[in-house]
């Protein structure tokens, strides 16, 4: 479902955000944005493109940028859900394609 994150991988190590609408669950492909460790992160974040969202406690950021497909079948276990964080997923995404 939309704003569900999955692990993702042969390990299952990294975390992907489905941003996808519902109303595209035909396609055997999801819009996924991945989430890394914020600890990880090289830099500071990049405010409304780059949100972090405390998932399994822990501080993960959103890599708007390197949004991309990733097949139905790649998707691993739902491990959480953003959907009360809607608004600032939807924000994060809006700056990226629109500017503002």
């Amino acid at each position: 479902m939309r704003f569900d994150v999955h692990r993702v991988g042969r390990l299952g190590d990294t975390l992907v955000l489905n941003v996808q609408s519902e109303f595209h669950d035909h396609l055997t492909t999801r819009i996924v944005v991945p989430l890394i460790l914020l600890s990880d992160y090289i830099g500071p974040p990049q405010g409304r493109l780059e949100p972090t969202f405390l998932i399994g406690g822990q501080r993960y950021l959103l890599q708007t940028g390197h949004m991309g497909a990733a097949q139905v079948s790649e998707l691993g276990d739902v491990v959480a859900s953003l959907a009360d964080q809607h608004t600032t997923i939807v924000d994060a995404l809006d700056f990226l394609f629109q500017g503002f």
